[in-house]
């Protein structure tokens, strides 16, 4: 595995795709993945679970258990990517554990394979998930199709705000507070699909104005 970037150039955006982290290819593509391999991954999870679904409830109470699978998928979204992907050990394997999952995203915002959130994250999340609301407890498999279905589309806007140039104005609003995010504040703008939390938990970026760091060209520590 790669060492993470150093602390006195922390911050630097650099262009092109990401150096593999691995010196075996098999174990690069397992840790990073390209957004078809997640897509395939867990679009048949997401009808398995509508299939399996279907008589555990009524067609009303199925679609609203659904709508907070996804509800709660946007929340892990926002706590996770501010709990868990933005906590930066200084040293060690928790520092290396950082940058393999998301430091060297922010190093290297416009390769595709760093905004797809690695299998090591999805996979558990996912898997957790369905395992509570099924195999725990009593919830309808909708819930289950409804949290994937936020982590799915979430990880394709992610990837859709970092290389597209949308002209919907809201599309626009939500690419520009993900850029803020890149490389203005990191400390703050944690939802990129869901930015109603930020607004809740009182970290939004709408409002906040360009920094000096930023003017600079740097991104804040």
């Amino acid at each position: 595995m790669t060492t993470p970037t150093p602390t006195g150039s922390k911050g630097a955006i650099r262009r092109g795709n990401a150096p593999a982290e691995f010196s075996n290819p098999i174990l690069d593509n397992i840790v990073h993945v390209h957004p078809i391999a997640t897509t395939v991954m867990f679009t048949p999870v997401i009808a398995a679970c509508v299939y399996f679904a279907l008589g555990q409830a009524g067609g009303w109470a199925l679609a609203g258990w659904a709508a907070a699978g996804y509800l709660a998928w946007t929340l892990s979204e926002y706590w996770g990517h501010r709990i868990v992907l933005h906590y930066e050990p200084e040293q060690g394997f928790g520092a290396r554990l950082h940058y393999l999952l998301h430091g060297i995203h922010h190093d290297y915002p416009q390769d595709a394979r760093r905004s797809i959130l690695s299998p090591l994250l999805s996979i558990p999340m996912v898997g957790g998930t369905l395992y509570l609301s099924s195999g725990l407890g009593s919830l309808p498999l909708t819930f289950g199709a409804g949290y994937t279905f936020g982590y799915l589309t979430y990880d394709l806007f992610h990837l859709y705000l970092h290389h597209a140039r949308p002209k919907n104005r809201l599309l626009r609003h939500l690419r520009e507070l993900h850029m803020r995010h890149h490389f203005r504040d990191d400390t703050r703008g944690f939802g990129i699909s869901a930015p109603y939390w930020d607004e809740l938990f009182g970290t939004s970026i709408a409002r906040q104005t360009r920094t000096p760091a930023a003017e600079a060209g740097g991104r804040p520590a």
